[in-house]
């Protein structure tokens, strides 16, 4: 079975890091991206089965990268990871189109845990 690719988007270089050795540690194939902009355009190249996005980015959020994704037909599983501990900007995340909205920090295993169930319920 071929590793499951996951897409991280983050802005912040050492979040992208931290969270980059997680799942490489667990297997995963992992891509980068550090804007919302960005992950939207490298979709089609890029086919991930699930991605992690941080909702507070410069350029375009999380939750418009979420909707432009959603609009272009993709399914695929999408967890927001935020900072953000604000009910109202779950809700706009989930509305977006999001599966599941995290708050960091999260103990590694749980993030794992619930990248992995999603990726099982595809």
């Amino acid at each position: 079975m071929n590793a499951p690719k996951i897409l991280i988007v983050d802005d912040d270089m050492t979040a992208l890091d931290i969270v980059d050795f997680l799942f490489e540690d667990k297997g995963f194939e992992v891509v980068r991206s550090a804007d919302g902009q960005s992950a939207v355009k490298c979709i089609e190249e890029v086919k991930p089965d699930i991605i992690l996005v941080d909702l507070m980015m410069p350029h375009m959020n999380g939750q418009e990268a979420v909707r432009r994704i959603r609009q272009n037909g993709y399914k695929l599983p999408i967890v927001a990871f935020t900072a953000v501990d604000d009910p109202e900007i779950h809700r706009e995340a989930m509305d977006a189109g999001c599966n599941l909205v995290l708050t960091k920090p999260c103990k590694p295993t749980v993030l794992v845990d619930h990248i992995n169930t999603l990726l099982e319920q595809k």
